[in-house]
């Protein structure tokens, strides 16, 4: 049988998990952004706050406004692109999650699952092939299954 190409439309498959992965991934990443704005921001701030000469306080304005106009959108920028990868990479986890899921379910229900197969970028295929031998072992190879009198 030659290649056949995964034609699942792209989609959320598990919302929840989706979703509260990457809000999870934007907080941290907005504690981690905000520490580092400290940081950019300070000095500028500082030279303000001290600055008692009126041609160093107008520099230091000056500087303070520049940073502004350059930081904040690419803070946006960032905050927007961590939280699309996000989405992006929790598809690679939950696509293969909810496939388990439905073999297992097979398997309480003492059906075959048949081949468990996952897409080519999803992670966990170590975990298809366990669950193939594990159908294999539970039901037996097919022929076997059908002498025993077993649908």
């Amino acid at each position: 049988m030659g290649y056949r190409p995964d034609r699942r439309a792209w989609s959320l498959i598990d919302r929840k998990f989706q979703y509260g992965l990457a809000f999870r991934l934007f907080i941290a990443s907005a504690l981690l952004s905000l520490a580092g704005l400290v940081l950019v921001f300070a000095p500028s701030v500082y030279h303000l706050g001290a600055a008692t000469d009126p041609e160093i306080l107008e520099k230091a304005a000056e500087e303070f406004l520049l940073l502004h106009k350059r930081v904040w959108p690419a803070v946006l920028l960032c905050f927007a692109g961590v939280f699309i990868y996000c989405i992006i990479l929790s598809r690679r986890i939950a696509g293969p999650i909810c496939r388990i899921n439905a073999v297992l379910e097979q398997l309480l229900q003492d059906k075959r699952p048949g081949k468990v197969t996952f897409r080519k970028n999803d992670w966990f295929h170590p975990t298809a092939s366990l669950l193939e031998r594990l159908s294999s072992k539970l039901h037996g190879p097919p022929r076997e299954r059908e002498e025993n009198g077993r649908p």
